[in-house]
């Protein structure tokens, strides 16, 4: 099996540290760009190698496994959806970030999407959470798609 990661990050402190940056980077060459316009300029800036690199930030549970219908618990976080969801949510922080793994271990509840592909997990820690990962069309690897603040009436509804 073919891994879609190029380089392997071996701390996650390091991994966000560079997601910001990257993202930094971005925005501050893409003033007045809409968000997708924002993506596109990162994907022609960034090579490959750095878009496709990624962590492996936890395991997903036994039932997030079943509902994606994956073969594998192992869940990543690529930095293009770190620089992606940077741009788009600026004001998730590192310390968020470094709560993904305790989201993941621990969700407060969580469904399965429409699309089949995605799982969003939630998560009530001082903060209100909701953390989207996605199983690849070949169900073999498992993906952060994006993490999001909510505020209380948001988390409720769901």
């Amino acid at each position: 099996m073919r891994d879609l990661c190029a380089k392997k990050y071996n701390s996650f402190e390091e991994f966000n540290q560079d997601g910001r940056y990257l993202a930094e980077y971005i925005r501050n060459n893409t003033l007045g760009m809409t968000d997708s316009e924002k993506i596109n300029y990162a994907r022609f800036v960034f090579n490959e190698t750095i878009l496709n690199s990624c962590i492996k930030v936890g395991q997903i549970s036994e039932d997030i496994q079943n509902l994606l219908n994956c073969s594998n618990r192992e869940l990543k976080f690529s930095m293009d959806n770190m620089i992606k969801n940077r741009l788009a949510h600026p004001e998730v922080t590192d310390e968020d970030y470094s709560k993904i793994p305790s989201i993941i271990k621990s969700p407060s509840k969580y469904y399965k999407s429409k699309s089949g592909y995605d799982v969003i997990l939630f998560k009530s820690d001082e903060k209100y959470y909701k953390l989207v990962i996605k199983t690849t069309k070949n169900r073999k690897e498992n993906f952060v798609k994006s993490l999001h603040l909510l505020n209380a009436d948001r988390y409720r509804k769901y």
